[in-house]
């Protein structure tokens, strides 16, 4: 049997190189998401959101495909909870991209969307988005533990509003990166900074202090979502072929290396 029928696919020099069971070089489960939310936005007076609709697989399909990280779809496994993604381990379970279409929530779980201020994924991702979906609100979060966690989040709304945050957990407010004003991003979406401060992100925090992955929680009405949130809800879980910038984005973020 030969490599292109073990892999479903034909082997490209870039992946042949490599040892698929490689370990990663993360320590601990962290987040890599892109989440877009189409209008109708939620009210944010009301207290407690209508649970998702049923997952749409076949517009995951087209959702995978369109990022900039993926090349070609190899195969589209059974979906699952997105309780049950398991984090990557070793290099071959980087080739996994699993997407969940909720009605107007769409959630991207990608590893190739990984950035640490070096590599600029998520943000590069994101302008792509945002170039498609003008209408769509569109957080990306990014939480990578390498001992040091590097957290970044960014919040994008339709209106113009936006928000960059990224930086290490052990480093003081000089060694972030910040841009745009969270506070009109809550007065844009319609949430005081009280309501603000319960969910977790609290404007009196220093800026590198702030917990900035509940300003796109906000910022996606999540907070109001039903006990579990998304915990539960189905994706569509596929194996790729990883575009050129999708390769190198994973060999800098998950090995520091190209």
């Amino acid at each position: 049997m030969s490599d292109a029928d073990v892999h479903g696919g034909p082997v490209h020099d870039d992946e042949a190189e490599h040892d698929p069971d490689e370990e990663v070089q993360l320590w601990r489960p962290g987040e890599v998401t892109l989440t877009l939310l189409f209008p109708p936005f939620p009210d944010p007076d009301v207290t407690e959101r209508e649970p998702l609709p049923a997952h749409d697989p076949v517009r995951a399909r087209r959702v995978v495909e369109e990022l900039g990280t993926v090349a070609e779809v190899l195969e589209q496994l059974p979906e699952r909870p997105v309780g049950d993604l398991a984090w990557p381990e070793v290099r071959a379970d980087l080739d996994f991209v699993a997407v969940g279409c909720w009605g107007g929530v769409v959630m991207v779980f990608e590893p190739a969307l990984g950035s640490d201020l070096l590599r600029e994924a998520m943000t590069a991702e994101v302008a792509r988005q945002r170039a498609r979906h003008p209408e769509a609100r569109i957080v990306g979060s990014v939480a990578l533990d390498y001992g040091n966690c590097y957290l970044e989040e960014q919040v994008l709304l339709p209106s113009g509003q936006e928000v960059f945050a990224g930086g290490w957990d052990c480093d003081d407010e000089d060694g972030w990166t910040f841009a745009g004003d969270p506070r009109e991003v809550l007065r844009a979406i319609g949430v005081d900074r009280e309501t603000a401060a319960e969910v977790g992100f609290d404007l009196d925090d220093a800026p590198c202090e702030r917990a900035w992955s509940d300003l796109g929680v906000l910022a996606l009405g999540l907070h109001r979502s039903p006990a579990g949130g998304v915990e539960e809800r189905h994706v569509s879980y596929f194996r790729v072929r990883r575009s050129q910038e999708g390769a190198a984005n994973l060999a800098d973020v998950w090995f520091a290396r190209s």
